[in-house]
């Protein structure tokens, strides 16, 4: 069985990223309850960009709802019903902090969420990274409906073989350290396997001890294309972006993340990089009538900022506050000129004016974390 992310269109596709608009989205002038197409928007919509778009091309809204048609259900489809279930070639798990079976927050993993999928016979593998709590559902495909007011990232990518997928298993076990919930069977060929790091995430074992982690891993798409997994531990201790992702890609970076604990101020651990953190989403631009404010927002977005050198998109799932140093997560990392371009364009800076340059960055004192617990998100 060859799987792969699926596109919008029903087809195999390299890769896919699309952003979730904001079920408590406005129009640009601040009118609440806006409308696309006729219909009221009730946050199942979305934006759409996968690797067969045009070099000239942007993001786009999908004709499809995120919770019945597309590339999303498309995608996961390959992993319900019979034929999944009786495939012992087919290994998958699901992981989110946010355990949709049972409602629970595991608060000592990973800050992280997604699903790893792979084949053995056909030597094929796709992940999706993506920021929906209480997500994938068990049994059949669905979206939560408690995603459907914040705005959401999804990145998935048809990996170039199942070793990748190992490779990215081992990130995991040791850096993500996810909250595995639901997994497959072990495949046939991995029974005697037990060290494998796919095997022990499926039986949702990951690295124990307070060793500060952190691991950088270049992979590559079905198709060729370049992509970095970097993540760290909850013990790593430094800020995710400003001492670990734009030091690795060498960038000043803009971070769309949920903002609901105190940011760290822009420093950084090569006094060269800084990062701002970003206010808000209009999809003027691109000719969709909709904003939301960054509370509103649970994407893990992070782009270089327009004066770097190489422009690149970053999707994961750990957000942009002092508090998510205490957590495991990611990003992964990878250049797409047009589908940057796209998002430099609908991302609201504090002051629009003052989106950096590349400067040096100034050390400042850390903000004291917010000792207030707070959902994850």
């Amino acid at each position: 069985m060859t799987i792969s992310a699926i596109g919008d269109n029903g087809k195999a596709v390299d890769w896919w990223f699309m952003y979730k608009v904001a079920g408590k989205s406005t129009t640009a002038a601040g009118k609440k309850r806006p409308t696309l197409n006729g219909k009221p928007v009730v946050g199942s919509e979305y934006i759409y960009f996968d690797a067969r778009t045009p070099a000239k091309g942007k993001l786009v809204l999908s004709p499809n709802q995120l919770d019945s048609k597309g590339a999303l259900p498309n995608t996961l489809a390959q992993l319900y019903g019979a034929a999944a279930v009786a495939n012992r070639d087919l290994g998958w798990f699901f992981y989110n902090d946010e355990n949709p079976i049972d409602g629970k927050v595991n608060g000592s993993r990973g800050h992280t969420k997604g699903v790893l999928a792979f084949d053995l016979k056909s030597n094929t593998a796709f992940w999706l990274i993506q920021s929906t709590p209480k997500f994938p559902l068990k049994g059949k495909y669905g979206f939560p409906r408690t995603g459907m007011p914040n705005a959401q990232t999804l990145l998935c990518i048809s990996l170039k073989d199942a070793t990748v997928a190992q490779a990215i298993a081992k990130q995991m076990v040791v850096a993500q350290q996810p909250n595995v919930y639901l997994a497959s069977k072990i495949p046939t060929a991995l029974a005697k396997s037990p060290n494998d790091a796919r095997v022990k995430l499926m039986q949702d074992q990951v690295a124990s001890g307070n060793t500060p982690v952190h691991v950088i891993v270049p992979f590559l798409s079905r198709a060729g294309t370049k992509f970095m997994a970097i993540a760290k531990n909850r013990t790593w201790g430094l800020d995710f972006y400003n001492d670990l992702v734009g030091p690795a890609l060498h960038e000043n970076l803009e971070v769309e993340t949920w903002e609901h604990d105190p940011v760290p101020p822009a420093a950084d651990s090569d006094k060269t990089h800084k990062v701002v953190d970003m206010k808000a989403v209009n999809l003027s631009a691109l000719g969709i009538d909709l904003q939301w404010p960054e509370p509103d927002d649970h994407a893990k977005l992070a782009i270089s900022d327009q004066g770097e050198k190489h422009h690149f998109v970053c999707v994961g799932d750990i957000n942009f506050t002092i508090a998510q140093r205490k957590r495991g997560g990611g990003t992964v990392a990878f250049q797409c000129e047009a589908l940057w371009q796209s998002l430099y364009k609908i991302l609201v800076a504090v002051d629009p004016p003052a989106r950096p340059a590349r400067v040096a960055a100034k050390k400042t004192a850390a903000r004291k974390p917010s000792t207030t617990k707070k959902k994850s998100g």
